[in-house]
């Protein structure tokens, strides 16, 4: 008898790629719980209060802190944070963790020394710091553990140290003449120079503020011996925060701001955010772009991008305090109001736009974080300092630099965000949730000003019209339409886009300069997906010193 041999045709499992392109985008995949922020520490600590039995809003709290230590450039107890918080039966709710400027803050003062423009780093941009307020009202309302045990974990990280990335190295040397002007660079650095890579960088100042932060749930920070350094620290630079302006400050808990997109609800935050800006964007998307559209494609790759800057257009005329508001925010992307933009928006060419003003560039100055639990319990928190260590200035006994948000207002008389006291200055923070009527649920947000929005239309449609999963999302290359360019709107798109897409813009109209595979620009984005039955697919953005864990 012969012995026939059979020959079998083994393929390489990429051959069962869907997305071949982003097969090296492997999600993390788990059950019980789940962080993903822009720091591996951090997440790592958010994950240890999930496994201990903590909630999602606990963990968010730690996490939060962690990237404190971790990200000072990014955030700190001197900045603001915005959050929305989905409970297990669907109620969403936000908690608008930001500041107002001072009672004493007046545009007609600064006119009057012939200033146009609040300095960015000047201590007039200063406005109160939220985001402590922030964890002490999210703890009161949802949390499972008290403050202080969950700012713990950060505190001995801050007082044990964390090792300098590559990324927190380049924004020392990026802001150091900035630090050594207002002399905070001593908080990080004993010769007065830029934290060298792989150092150990203890900040024990910082560890002893968030204990005393735990111990008195918040209040040392706005009423005690914090709050006086905050003051002194402003003072001593020339500024107008006062105890007062401290003591009145509250976080609130505010209806969160939704609209549809194909089959499922997008939440996000109300104004002062640009929240709104994001759910125009997808309203006119849903309306230009077919259902499943290959948003890869030149034609509808054009039209996201005018969207886009249609959208972002519109933000810069109306953002401001929500109290200020003049327009009907949900009529920015109500019908009618789509219906006007569809009717503007060329398929086959670019509408002129002036260069912008109030484009808020990236700085490396925003961190977000996503976090699920077991039971279904959703947190998407975003924290600023507005720009690479905010205004510089130091809170030298608290460890940590004030966020200079208020360089945000307009110095032009009658300007909708024009300084004014006890206001909220605009913002970009922009945390989002998107439901699907089916039932999964996805946590998403990322760093960028301006590219906050533009990030997440792509994740967004990405994931939902592209089926891709979140870490391929995340992965796959992104286009920043850079509108603060002299010569007019830029399109920066990073490499690994074909080539003859790249042709297409062009001949469209668009100015396209290609950049690097991995650019910082493009902003960090975190996103958790939880799928019916309770599956969670999580991905981190490879562009920072990010992670996502689950079990």
């Amino acid at each position: 008898m012969t012995q026939t041999e059979t020959h079998y045709d083994w393929p390489w499992l990429s051959g069962y790629e869907p997305h071949p392109e982003l097969a090296g985008a492997r999600p993390v995949i788990a059950e019980h719980g789940m962080v993903s922020s822009p720091h591996h520490q951090a997440s790592l600590i958010g994950l240890d209060v999930l496994r201990s039995g903590g909630n999602a809003v606990d963990a968010a709290v730690a996490t939060s802190a962690a990237l404190m230590v971790t990200l000072p450039m990014q955030c700190s107890p001197g900045g603001d944070a915005m959050w929305l918080i989905r409970q297990p039966d669907g109620t969403t709710g936000a908690l608008d963790a930001s500041g107002r400027s001072s009672f004493e803050a007046s545009a007609d003062k600064l006119r009057s020394k012939g200033l146009t423009s609040i300095g960015h780093r000047s201590p007039d941009s200063v406005t109160v710091p939220g985001a402590v307020d922030g964890w002490v009202q999210s703890i009161n309302r949802f949390g499972s553990r008290s403050l202080s045990e969950v700012l713990e974990p950060a505190a001995k990280l801050a007082e044990s140290g964390c090792f300098v990335s590559r990324h927190m190295h380049a924004s020392f040397r990026s802001a150091l003449p900035v630090l050594k002007n207002w002399g905070s660079i001593s908080l990080w650095s004993a010769t007065g120079e830029a934290p060298k890579l792989y150092d150990r960088l203890t900040q024990p100042l910082l560890a002893k503020t968030l204990r005393t932060i735990g111990q008195t749930h918040g209040e040392d920070f706005y009423r005690g011996a914090i709050a006086r350094s905050i003051v002194k620290g402003i003072t001593d630079a020339g500024g107008p925060l006062s105890l007062q302006d401290l003591e009145a400050h509250r976080s609130e808990w505010v209806e969160p701001l939704s609209g549809r997109y194909r089959n499922g609800t997008i939440f996000t935050s109300p104004p002062a955010t640009q929240g709104f800006a994001l759910l125009q964007a997808l309203a006119v998307i849903d309306r230009l772009l077919p259902e499943s559209a290959d948003v890869s494609r030149l034609s509808m790759l054009h039209l996201l991008i005018e969207t886009v800057a249609e959208a972002l257009e519109e933000r810069d005329l109306v953002v401001c305090d929500r109290a200020r508001m003049t327009v009907d925010v949900r009529s920015i992307f109500g019908k009618k109001r789509v219906d006007e933009i569809v009717a503007t928006i060329k398929s086959d060419n670019v509408k002129y736009r002036k260069p912008s003003t109030a484009s808020t560039k990236g700085r490396g100055d925003t961190a977000h974080l996503s976090v699920v639990d077991g039971n279904g319990l959703c947190v998407s928190l975003i924290q600023s300092l507005y720009f690479d260590f905010g205004s510089g200035i130091a809170v030298e006994n608290g460890g940590f630099t004030l966020q200079n948000r208020g360089a945000a207002f307009s110095l032009e008389d009658g300007a909708p965000n024009e300084l004014l006291p006890h206001t909220r200055p605009p913002h970009t923070l922009t945390p989002t949730i998107v439901a699907l009527d089916g039932g999964a649920t996805y946590v998403l947000g990322c760093m960028g000003g301006d590219g906050q929005i533009q990030t997440q239309v792509q994740l967004i449609t990405n994931m939902i019209d592209g089926e891709l999963d979140p870490q391929q999302a995340i992965s796959k290359p992104r286009w920043y339409l850079d509108r603060a360019n002299p010569d007019g709107p830029t399109l920066l798109v990073e490499s690994g886009v074909d080539e003859n897409i790249l042709v297409g813009l062009k001949e469209t109209g668009h100015k396209v300069t290609v950049i690097g595979p991995s650019e910082e620009i493009m902003g960090h984005a975190q996103v958790i997906a939880r799928l019916p039955g309770g599956v969670l697919v999580g991905g981190s953005d490879p562009r920072s010193d990010g992670q996502v864990y689950g079990w």
